[in-house]
């Protein structure tokens, strides 16, 4: 809840009162809120990489077992496995990347529309790493839900 103080004559003037509580522009409830956008650094080298050495890996192994004697359904399932194992353990890290990527190139006139303080897409990166993919993923998508031009405020997870 946004504090302000009024000397007795500023209560007199119902305009400057009216001014102080809407028309600031670092409120996010202010309808003249100017949000900062951040565009993320995305080094695509680097994310490339990421999903090409897991998968390299991955079919190198099963081409492995298979050439070593294993049964082609065998070797299948390994190299399933294995990527099973790398995703699961770098799920958070990829449900970040995506959100930093959509940060990057979505359109200003799309990002601009939040009226929270942290952004719909900074709080989904918040939510995750505190409770994890699956519920800060659903905390992220509920706030999506809920913001629209009217409201706004400080809402942090």
């Amino acid at each position: 809840m946004k504090e302000v103080l009024f000397t007795e004559d500023q209560l007199a003037d119902l305009g400057k009162i009216g001014e102080k509580l809407l028309f600031e522009e670092t409120d996010p409830r202010s309808m003249y809120y100017q949000r900062k956008l951040v565009r993320p650094r995305i080094n695509m080298f680097k994310v490339f990489l990421c999903v090409l050495i897991p998968l390299a890996a991955a079919a190198g192994i099963g081409a492995g077992l298979h050439a070593a004697g294993a049964s082609v359904a065998l070797s299948i399932i390994a190299a399933f496995a294995v990527l099973t194992l790398y995703t699961a353990a770098t799920l958070k890290k990829a449900a970040v990347c995506c959100v930093r990527i959509y940060q990057r190139f979505a359109p200003d006139k799309v990002r601009m529309k939040c009226r929270f303080e942290p952004s719909c897409s900074e709080y989904m990166i918040t939510s995750i790493e505190k409770y994890g993919v699956i519920k800060g993923a659903a905390k992220g998508i509920n706030r999506l839900k809920r913001c629209n031009i009217n409201g706004g405020g400080y809402d942090y997870p």
